[in-house]
């Protein structure tokens, strides 16, 4: 069973998941087309969330809060992937200002999935906003100049980023969570009100 959000920090002490578990495999995509960096494998052996993805529903209700698009839809069923859901869900996450939108990693949308999957477990709508997806090299720099706080390799441009908050959740709520599941990146953005999580490495910060 997926553990709450509140209960994350002793759930994390007492190491209910152990290793990997029964969980079943993240599947592979990880097409590299339209001269992006080519995506690395979802599995991460070892991490909570891989060892959870058979409890996880992969069910995602998303709104890109620069578009006002907004998905609701199951990306997976008995480890298959739906091709259809997935284009869906790389849309939503496309650099909105040049309008691309290549293949987004997957292990993102299973982090994502967990994390609301928690939050509706608490009553919430698990309903969520994305701030930021993918972006170009170029909308990225663009932002760097402008002083955004961008980094200059951005997991964002590598495809594997999202800029999030929850209906009914805290940054520091969903940022130890993310921690918890060991899903890669994750950073707390107090004053903009969003939590970042990615897929590389294990790694946290503030700002």
């Amino acid at each position: 069973m997926i553990p709450t959000i509140a209960a994350t920090s002793r759930l994390g002490r007492r190491d209910l998941l152990g290793a990997l578990g029964a969980g079943l495999a993240l599947p592979l995509l990880s097409g590299c087309g339209g001269g992006y960096e080519p995506l690395p494998s979802p599995w991460r052996p070892g991490s909570r969330l891989d060892g959870m993805v058979s409890t996880i529903d992969p069910y995602l209700d998303i709104t890109n809060s620069n578009t006002g698009d907004r998905v609701a839809l199951r990306f997976a069923d008995d480890g298959d992937y739906d091709r259809r859901a997935l284009r869906r869900l790389n849309w939503i996450f496309r650099d909105w200002r040049e309008n691309k939108d290549p293949e987004i990693d997957p292990r993102l949308f299973w982090a994502l999935a967990a994390i609301s999957n928690a939050a509706r477990e608490e009553g919430h709508s698990g309903q969520i906003t994305l701030l930021s997806g993918f972006r170009t090299k170029r909308t990225n720099n663009m932002l760097r100049s402008k002083g955004a706080g961008a980094a200059s390799n951005s997991y964002h441009t590598r495809r594997r980023a999202a800029d999030i908050r929850l209906e009914g959740t805290t940054v520091e709520q969903i940022a130890d969570y993310a921690e918890w599941l060991q899903i890669g990146g994750v950073g707390r953005y107090y004053g903009s009100n969003f939590t970042h999580v990615d897929s590389g490495p294990s790694r946290t910060w503030t700002a």
